[in-house]
């Protein structure tokens, strides 16, 4: 490999780290996360704050550009990027495990559930998304997940601006229902969902966390009904593991319950393996 592309690779590493943190790094911290050497790594952080991709602290720090933390799943060629990247071999062992249909999901800028990557299962009954690429999330395993694992803030908004409309006789059809959805996921630390989007299938999601403590992504098992129902506790307990999996590469802290808006707790990310 050739110094340029190795350089350009260096670049996209920084970036990467630098959009999995809220707070900036110095040039020693960006150092030991990547295990570059300082020269270099102070060539790129300057090149990179020169074409506008970083800014620079008064303390001496560097961060990612606030326009790129417009979307709040974080900058689209760092955070989702990494996501797929580090989940993708994670859910191939999770579908091979299990032979069904591991599915990765974040909360977009209006809090639906945007589908990311799923694998579907070898089996001839199984799930698929098809060209799916947006879910509602009240009626998501996936976006149950995540929403009680948010501010309480960003559920609130979310309910203001949703109509609950039932699309199955066990659709969460009232925002009492859907709080107290909430509550049971925090407490078990999964959510499940049978049949409330679609009849005949079910699953189960766990929340992923991101080096803050927050919930950057929910990793899911969609399934026939009945398989589901046979094999729920070995699918639950699969999926726990595989998702602490990618929490532990990204650098992630889970939290006990939804934090506070500016309340979240900033972890020290350690480098992705």
């Amino acid at each position: 490999m050739n110094d340029s592309v190795k350089s350009a690779e260096r670049a996209l590493d920084i970036l990467e780290l630098m959009a999995l943190h809220a707070e900036s790094l110095t040039l020693s911290e960006t150092c030991r996360h990547l295990s570059l050497p300082k020269s270099s790594a102070l060539m790129l952080l300057r090149t990179l704050e020169a074409r506008g991709y970083l800014g620079r602290e008064a303390g001496g720090g560097y961060c990612l550009n606030p326009v790129f933390r417009e979307s709040r799943i974080g900058w689209i060629g760092g955070t989702v990027s990494l996501l797929s990247r580090i989940s993708r071999p994670v859910m191939v062992d999770l579908r091979d495990a299990l032979r069904e249909t591991p599915v990765l999901g974040v909360l977009d800028a209006e809090y639906q559930t945007r589908i990311l990557l799923h694998l579907v299962s070898p089996q001839a009954v199984r799930y698929d998304l098809g060209e799916t690429t947006m879910l509602p999330t009240y009626c998501s395993a996936l976006g149950q997940a995540m929403m009680a694992y948010s501010p309480s803030e960003i559920v609130d908004d979310y309910l203001s601006r949703t109509r609950m409309t039932v699309l199955t006789e066990h659709t969460l059809a009232t925002r009492k229902a859907f709080r107290k959805r909430l509550g049971e996921i925090r407490r078990q630390g999964y959510s499940v969902n049978l049949e409330e989007r679609v009849p005949g299938a079910s699953g189960a999601a766990v929340p992923i966390f991101g080096p803050a403590g927050q919930v950057v992504a929910a990793l899911n098992i969609a399934t026939v009904t009945f398989r589901f129902l046979q094999s729920r506790e070995v699918i639950i307990a699969t999926l726990r593991t595989s998702a602490a999996r990618i929490t532990e590469r990204l650098g992630g802290t889970p939290m006990a319950g939804p934090p506070s808006t500016g309340a979240l707790v900033n972890k020290t990310a350690e480098r992705v393996r």
